[in-house]
């Protein structure tokens, strides 16, 4: 049997990961191994579980839901890049349970406009809360101003994405 732990700390890279995703499958037992180490350990850990989550949820999306709601309260806990990319990029392919958009708006708006966070991390946040505009349309606006603002401060990719979401906003104002 595979120690999920130990194999994660063996090797950093795309090989590995998906390795350990196809071991783990659709195993329910496995995947809160998984979790346990993603939501509880200390980095590099987390990074890694992380990364390993989001090629496991592309192939099995159900297996994230029991784990929304851990999964959203540690956002803010995260301290690692790939942690917070993953985790968002596994929310932003995931139907939030409404109880949880407020938090995961709030933490997306509140990326989107730090000077620390990577871009990779702003792409996601936007587009987790373009998700959720028709639901709340009111945020477009915020939305919006934000992309504006943040505009000059980051990189092609950023801008590539902000384009597009700033024309689809077109239609909530």
């Amino acid at each position: 049997m595979l120690d999920i732990r130990n194999q994660l700390l063996q090797e950093t890279s795309r090989f590995n990961m998906e390795y350990i995703a196809s071991v783990i499958g659709d195993d329910k037992e496995k995947f809160a191994e998984l979790m346990k180490l993603y939501l509880k350990e200390k980095d590099p850990i987390p990074a890694k579980a992380a990364w390993v989550a989001e090629y496991v949820c592309l192939k099995h999306p159900e297996l994230i839901d029991p784990y929304l709601e851990d999964l959203v309260h540690s956002l803010a806990l995260f301290t690692h890049p790939g942690s917070r990319r993953n985790s968002l990029k596994i929310l932003m392919q995931t139907k939030i349970p409404e109880d949880l958009q407020g938090p995961l708006i709030d933490i997306c708006f509140q990326w989107m406009s730090s000077a620390e966070k990577t871009v990779a991390v702003k792409v996601y946040a936007m587009q987790i809360i373009e998700n959720h505009l028709e639901l709340y349309p009111e945020l477009a606006f915020e939305l919006k101003s934000i992309i504006e603002d943040q505009w000059d401060k980051n990189s092609a990719g950023f801008k590539a994405r902000g384009s597009k979401v700033l024309k689809r906003l077109e239609k909530f104002y």
